[in-house]
């Protein structure tokens, strides 16, 4: 089913503001590169249809293991990014991330509306790589927060390359997520269908899906994101409940944790099992 892009509706200056908020923070310099455990930093240049450079980044694992494709949530820093680097680099995960339109790196301004163009231009970029190194792992998208409905959109057009999708801290309704950070919308409200189309978008996508909420959540409640969880085709969707502070803390909270869910979630979709050590007698 196609979904049109009603995005347009959110490119205003209050919205852009917020959303992009830390498009002017710089990348780690190349110490705090070196630190994130033993992974190879590369850089890859995905051009968008309209010609903008979107930058992206790779933290290389083990070829044959999962590589997540990260979309970044409004409020993370650099830190945020090199602690998921370190972490999934010590379970061998390959983890891949991009700059959004505007931000840091890549070119142009930022702008909601082209969220879905430049996702793909970085996909394509990565399948690029990918073939070319010989890598044989799956295919993994997640995102935080604004960054899981980007994730959403690309799970939901490439529905058979993918392995499973991550969904932190996600919302279901765009007005409710703009509302709960304190946007409010004029008057006449969004117009037309749901700008991000979350819902349908799940209806359509049939992998599995992982949820990570926080119990303190205070801008989407654990009541809202059950509507959206409960669109899931999957029998194997889940949704972790993470006693953290707040929806920003999630990783930070769950510590080793928050990566032994993911890397056990990811296993059950390779059709792995975890072998458990018999009692002794």
């Amino acid at each position: 089913m196609a979904i049109n892009n009603h995005l347009g509706q959110l490119d205003r200056p209050e919205i852009i503001n917020f959303l992009f908020r830390n498009r002017n923070s710089s990348h780690g310099t190349a110490e705090e590169s070196r630190s994130t455990w033993k992974t190879t930093t590369g850089t890859l240049t995905a051009k968008s249809s309209d010609g903008i450079d979107i930058h992206c980044r790779i933290f290389s694992g083990i070829p044959e293991e999962p590589h997540i494709l990260f979309f970044p949530a409004e409020y993370d820093h650099e830190t945020d990014i090199m602690n998921l680097a370190t972490g999934f680099g010590q379970i061998g995960i390959t983890l891949i991330t991009t700059d959004y339109r505007g931000c840091r790196d890549s070119g142009g301004e930022p702008s909601v509306s082209t969220l879905p163009q430049d996702a793909e231009a970085f996909y394509q970029a990565v399948k690029d790589w990918y073939v070319a190194r010989q890598r044989t792992g799956p295919f993994v998208f997640m995102g935080r927060s604004l960054g899981s409905a980007v994730a959403l959109d690309l799970a939901f057009h490439h529905n058979d390359d993918s392995l499973a999708l991550i969904m932190e801290s996600s919302f279901d309704l765009t007005e409710d997520f703009l509302s709960g950070n304190g946007i409010q919308i004029n008057g006449s409200g969004l117009s037309g269908e749901d700008p991000f189309s979350n819902r349908s978008k799940m209806n359509d996508y049939s992998k599995a899906v992982l949820f990570l909420h926080s119990h303190r959540d205070e801008v989407i409640s654990l009541n809202q994101i059950e509507w959206l969880v409960a669109e899931s085709r999957s029998k194997a969707t889940q949704l972790q409940i993470v006693p953290s502070e707040c929806r920003k803390d999630i990783a930070e909270k769950a510590g080793d944790l928050y990566f032994a869910i993911i890397k056990d979630f990811l296993n059950r979709r390779m059709g792995r099992r975890l072998h458990r050590r018999r009692k002794k007698k």
